[in-house]
């Protein structure tokens, strides 16, 4: 069987994204969420609404798939426990959420119980991803994966999916993904508060982020939103300093830590978040300036 509808859970800006991806690969959508806005946008793209969870069960056909794209811990257990009552065996839940990947692997279990296939789908890519094409790391039963395979398939780049293993191993992947990132960041912004302040305050730091991006070791996406964040203040002065984590920096610290890896670098990344809390240096905007530029995550001024 492969995958033409789906329900959605959670239109923020990946999962309303996701939403309009899949619209546009002509899916049938059944979407629910909280808040009126974005709910409104999918509805007039083509979407039908699911006033609430157990519209998931009425609303879509048998062997229905659900994708929950809601923020990890509480608030994603609480619409697992409610799918629970709804959906039937046979189905399956796609977690798209940034979630720990033992939670990912208890909750497999718990459906298990049920009949009800789970799937731990690691998303990268931002909200431009979720809308013109991501990278997905999937874990959970192969019979479920290979059942979504073509659903992944066309909401990714081209060759950006893959089936990961047994449950909880597509938000392991994630995890460590974006672990790496952190640290990755980090030694961008260190090079260039160096650049920043040295003494040759001539260096055009966008232009330089751009000749970076043609043909050197450390092109890249983040080099690229480097230069975009440069590209119009020097100073980043818009950019807040104080540069939060969303929690999957701490659980690969911690990972490591449980099973005796050396996390040098990215431990020390992630301890930098902590202090931007305090202070207002350049490479704590640029940080900003890079994570508003793939996540649209709040840049507000100081």
């Amino acid at each position: 069987m492969v995958v033409k509808e789906i329900g959605i859970i959670g239109l923020g800006k990946m999962g309303r994204n996701i939403a309009l991806n899949l619209l546009k690969h002509n899916y049938r959508v059944v979407a629910h969420n909280r808040s009126k806005e974005p709910l409104e946008e999918v509805l007039k793209s083509g979407a039908e609404e699911a006033a609430s969870f157990s519209d998931f069960g009425t609303k879509l056909g048998r062997k229905r798939t659900v994708w929950i794209m809601l923020p990890a811990g509480d608030v994603t257990d609480n619409a697992f426990r409610e799918l629970a009552d709804v959906l039937e065996s046979g189905d399956i839940i796609i977690d798209g959420s940034n979630s720990m990947y033992k939670d990912s692997a208890r909750r497999a279990a718990m459906m298990k119980e049920k009949g009800i296939s789970v799937l731990d789908a690691g998303c990268s890519g931002g909200p431009s991803g979720a809308l013109n094409g991501m990278s997905i790391m999937a874990g959970g039963e192969r019979s479920a994966f290979d059942e979504c395979e073509q659903l992944f398939k066309d909401l990714s780049v081209k060759n950006g999916y893959l089936y990961t293993g047994e449950s909880g191993s597509g938000h392991f992947v994630k995890m460590i993904h974006n672990a790496i990132e952190y640290g990755m960041m980090e030694s961008i912004a260190e090079g260039f508060e160096l650049m920043h302040n040295g003494p040759y305050k001539s260096i055009d730091l966008a232009k330089t982020a751009r000749l970076w991006n043609n043909g050197s070791v450390i092109r890249g996406y983040l080099i690229e939103l480097t230069e975009r964040g440069l590209g119009s203040d020097r100073e980043l002065a818009g950019y807040n300093p104080e540069v939060e984590d969303k929690g999957e920096g701490r659980y690969a610290v911690t990972t490591a830590v449980e099973y005796g890896v050396p996390f040098g670098a990215i431990t020390e990344s992630l301890y930098v978040r902590f202090s931007s809390r305090d202070g207002y240096k350049f490479g704590n905007r640029l940080l900003s300036a890079m994570r508003h530029g793939f996540g649209g995550h709040e840049a507000a001024k100081k």
